[in-house]
């Protein structure tokens, strides 16, 4: 995979782009230095802001740097290629990915280390990733195993193989009445038993899922998601100990931390395993890479009351939409819907209002949305805010990975809005 995509021409079955684009190739638009307002797109309309994707970046390798930890960013949350190759040439261990089809993705793109944070249980592609093993010896990959039946299917795959290189398993903790991994002790240790006699499988750490606790900062969280931790780490420890998890040469893995609690996930992980075995704690959070004005904004370690200032995000996702109608005083009805921007956990958040022919503009964050449909925004406009039937209202998001797959393409705008690049997505 590679950017010929940016040769490919611009027409109508693309969000985002006026006729003034049709036909025309996304580099040329970069070379023109298009303007957002100049012509060239129309509402609703996505962007990311340039410098903020450059500080987010900086800030995560920053801190994991700073905090002796490797990071996996979640692709999920862009599946953006370019992207990913940012966020590697900062420093991250690996992507993260969720699915195999995502993995394919990576690989496309040149990824040279993905760990899939699931179970790897489809026969095809167990064989094609056993393959891909086979003929790229760079290539590093690790999956999750929670239960000997997966173990199993693992084991057909690579005895089908016939290959010299181990497929690398972590074996996943879950918790009660979350997704995936095993719920006890017992269970980890069967299946890291199971898989330690499997020639061709290589048991090398422990990971895990703490996000499923609980979107609040309350105490009970808090201590639930401590009291995990712990058991992903005693667990690894009683596995190490008992000689079913093989160190690479980096320390055995622990692996966990969404974009909410990865500063307890250091904490926890980073430490040395009972008899003093060295650990490598890899963190895969992915939201941090965009942030956004809600969800995130409220609960990220590095944005919540008490942060740490050596660590900043700012959001990068940015939407805009028309003002289709002022059906009511109060009332602006916006040409940005559920088609456009995530809604999942947490509306869009009002920014600015811009006039056409106007310059600068105005600031909107006295508004408010208290509903979306499919393609409309319902926003209340308080006094004093200068809105128009016309008017380009902008917006921040909340949950990045559920405004990313809605974008076939994203103009990279910089602080003027003047595009700079095109990031692709692949979902």
């Amino acid at each position: 995979m590679n950017r010929d995509w940016l040769a490919e021409t611009v027409d109508q079955g693309m969000k985002g782009f006026a006729a003034q684009a049709w036909g025309r190739r996304p580099a040329e638009l970069v070379a023109d230095r298009a303007s957002l307002f100049d012509g060239a797109f129309t509402p609703p309309v996505m962007v990311l802001r340039s410098g903020a994707l450059r500080q987010n970046i900086e800030t995560m390798a920053s801190f994991c740097r700073d905090h002796g930890v490797e990071l996996a960013p979640h692709g999920k949350t862009t599946m953006a290629p370019q992207l990913f190759h940012r966020q590697l040439a900062a420093g991250a261990w690996a992507i993260t990915a969720a699915t195999p089809a995502q993995v394919a993705v990576c690989r496309a793109a040149g990824v040279p280390r993905v760990l899939l944070a699931n179970e790897l249980v489809d026969p095809t592609s167990i064989d094609w990733i056993v393959a891909e093993l086979a003929r790229d010896p760079a290539f590093d990959f690790l999956c999750y195993a929670d239960s000997i039946a997966g173990v199993q299917l693992l084991a057909d795959a690579v005895r089908r193989a016939r290959t010299d290189r181990p497929l690398d398993v972590l074996i996943e903790i879950g918790h009660d009445r979350g997704r995936t991994g095993c719920r006890t002790s017992g269970q980890a240790r069967d299946v890291a038993g199971a898989a330690a006699t499997v020639e061709g499988l290589r048991v090398v750490g422990v990971a895990g899922y703490e996000g499923g606790l609980g979107r609040e900062l309350s105490d009970e969280v808090l201590g639930a998601v401590d009291a995990y931790l712990e058991t992903i780490h005693a667990t690894a420890s009683e596995l190490a100990r008992d000689g079913l998890i093989v160190d690479r040469g980096e320390g055995i893995i622990l692996s966990a931390g969404g974009s909410v609690f990865f500063d307890r996930v250091a904490a926890v992980l980073r430490r040395p395993l009972a008899g003093g075995q060295r650990s490598l704690c890899v963190l895969r959070p992915g939201c941090y890479v965009s942030h956004d004005s809600g969800t995130y904004q409220r609960l990220s370690p590095f944005t919540r009351a008490g942060a740490d200032p050596r660590y900043d995000l700012t959001p990068a996702l940015e939407a805009w939409g028309s003002v289709l109608s002022l059906p009511e005083p109060g009332l602006a009805i916006v040409g940005l819907g559920r088609r456009d921007v995530s809604f999942d956990i947490g509306l869009p958040v009002p920014t600015t209002v811009r006039r056409r022919g106007r310059r600068m503009a105005s600031d909107a964050t006295a508004c408010s949305v208290t509903s979306l449909n499919d393609q409309h925004a319902f926003v209340t406009v308080p006094d004093g805010i200068d809105a128009a039937v016309g008017d380009w209202m902008s917006f921040g998001i909340s949950h990045p990975c559920t405004s990313f797959d809605k974008w076939r393409l994203l103009p990279e705008v910089d602080d003027e809005y003047t595009v700079v690049d095109f990031v692709r997505t692949f979902f």
